[in-house]
């Protein structure tokens, strides 16, 4: 099926954030991390080298989109979000699919619009803070245009003020409010070159819950996958990491804020340093760790598992066959206090109506308290 493939790649340098000590009095602040998953795999249709080939595996994944049904899956995680009250909530695979230019019935939903509204008729009051838009595509489906735009976003509480962090200046390709990472996927199809985008967007809040500055960054790295088809996500992945890493220890910070990670990174602790070519791996995780980010989860009482992937992209697999945890919150300052870390969404009684998982990810809220 797949023809050829061709990537662009390079290793940032990896800046270290020092960790300090807390002292004085601690509040605590919620944050949570939700990939909202966009309902299938896109990968046969952006690989397409012919015509129809690529009509077939579109048709395909619009059928699976549909019948991964948005608006019911959105319910679902509203309430996850309106029962924890997350002061700051970080999104990925946030798509909008559109025909013609418009929204309609499932397949074509603006996932952000369906979680505001559902999280409206739920009484949670959230904004979106900041967005930045990764793959933007529109692709001819016979005689319609289908578009397809993928997003990373922070969503602030309305008792939350926030301000978007400027990126102007940074080694980053800024794109709203944040920015795409230089280092991407590339595939070559019928169509040419086509970027697998991917970003980061942060925001900064002057005093969150009584702990100070606070930065929160989401973001969402490339898949780690290897075989035939991607040989060298790896080492892509590996490089925006260090994008990340290198640009928020070179971004302004007067206030001193906290910064605190998170997202899906597709990088779990099992995940090893690794030689492909001349080239040393290391994955983003190991990564993050070493330039002094601590991983919440490591943090709380005990060694739960903690898995937050993934469950059948159908999502309709009976019992939870989540086994890794990609999904991650890391901070840059040791809490002062104790750590709660949660996984919500990997229940049964966490399914829809219709027997869907809200997510083939499970989402993460992390409790944590800061000195001032």
């Amino acid at each position: 099926m797949f023809k050829r493939l061709s990537y662009a790649f390079c290793l940032a340098a990896v800046f270290f954030v020092t960790m300090s000590a807390p002292a004085a009095r601690a509040r605590e602040i919620t944050v949570m991390t939700r990939n909202l998953y966009l309902g299938a795999d896109l990968a046969p249709v952006i690989t397409a080298q012919t015509k129809e080939a690529f009509e077939a595996a579109a048709q395909k994944a619009l059928a699976q989109i549909a019948a991964s049904n948005f608006p019911e899956r959105a319910v679902a995680l509203a309430k996850e979000i309106a029962e924890r009250k997350p002061h700051l909530v970080g999104l990925q695979e946030v798509y909008n699919f559109t025909l013609n230019g418009n929204n309609g019935l499932p397949p074509f939903r603006n996932h952000l619009v369906d979680l505001m509204t559902a999280l409206s008729a739920q009484g949670a009051n959230y904004r979106i803070a900041a967005v930045v838009r990764n793959i933007d595509l529109r692709v001819p489906l016979g005689e319609d245009l289908v578009g397809v735009t993928d997003r990373d976003v922070i969503l602030a509480r309305t008792d939350v003020s926030t301000s978007v962090v400027p990126v102007a200046g940074t080694m980053c390709n800024a794109s709203l409010d944040g920015c795409n990472y230089q280092v991407v996927a590339r595939v070559v199809n019928l169509r040419g070159s086509v970027a697998m985008e991917r970003g980061f967007v942060a925001v900064d809040v002057d005093s969150l819950a009584g702990n100070g500055p606070v930065r929160f960054v989401n973001t969402h790295l490339e898949a780690r996958g290897t075989g035939p088809a991607n040989p060298l996500f790896p080492a892509i992945q590996a490089a925006q990491a260090s994008e990340l890493i290198t640009i928020l220890a070179g971004m302004p910070n007067p206030l001193g804020a906290k910064i605190v990670i998170a997202g899906d990174i597709n990088s779990s602790p099992r995940d090893q340093t690794r030689n492909v070519g001349p080239y040393t791996i290391v994955p983003p995780y190991r990564q993050l760790t070493a330039a002094g980010y601590t991983d919440a989860w490591t943090l709380q009482p005990g060694n739960p598992p903690g898995y937050t992937c993934c469950q059948a992209g159908n999502l309709l697999n009976a019992e939870s066959i989540i086994n890794e945890r990609i999904d991650v919150t890391f901070t840059s300052e040791l809490p002062a206090g104790k750590v709660k870390v949660n996984i919500v969404g990997n229940d049964k009684a966490d399914k829809t109506s219709s027997g869907l998982w809200p997510s083939d990810h499970a989402g993460v809220v992390t409790r944590m308290e800061f000195a001032r």
